[in-house]
């Protein structure tokens, strides 16, 4: 009896180490997939275009829209701990990005993006 229970015990640990280990590789790939937009640190929001070339960013809490000067934002990066990031589109439209999330903008059926407002709770909200 105890031999069996020392087997499984060693079946548990292995089982939890091998977890873990996977827990650390999937880790730095799950960063790397922001990063692949371009550098983008607190407290800000990054703005991309459809080449991944950062063409703004945002730190400001406000409660009105920031406007956009360009059509051609299709990705967004929110680097902020705390602060969800909404996007207006010119359909009137709205989507939003939590901290520490990466999202492509580009709906179709929404237009182009037009603004950004950034609020200060870290969910997401309709």
């Amino acid at each position: 009896m105890r031999h069996r229970l020392a087997q499984r015990f060693a079946v548990l640990c292995a089982s939890a180490t091998l977890l873990i280990g996977a827990g650390l590789v999937a880790g730095p790939a799950a960063q790397a997939s922001s990063s692949s937009l371009g550098p983008c640190w607190h407290p800000y929001v990054c703005v991309y275009e459809g080449h991944q070339i950062m063409v703004g960013n945002y730190k400001d809490v406000t409660g009105y829209w920031q406007p956009f000067r360009r059509t051609d934002v299709t990705y967004a990066y929110n680097a902020r701990h705390y602060g969800a990031a909404y996007f207006h589109y010119s359909r009137g439209y709205t989507s939003c990005v939590e901290p520490g999330r990466r999202a492509n903008l580009t709906i179709r059926s929404y237009g182009y993006v037009t603004g950004i407002r950034i609020a200060i709770g870290s969910r997401c909200y309709a």
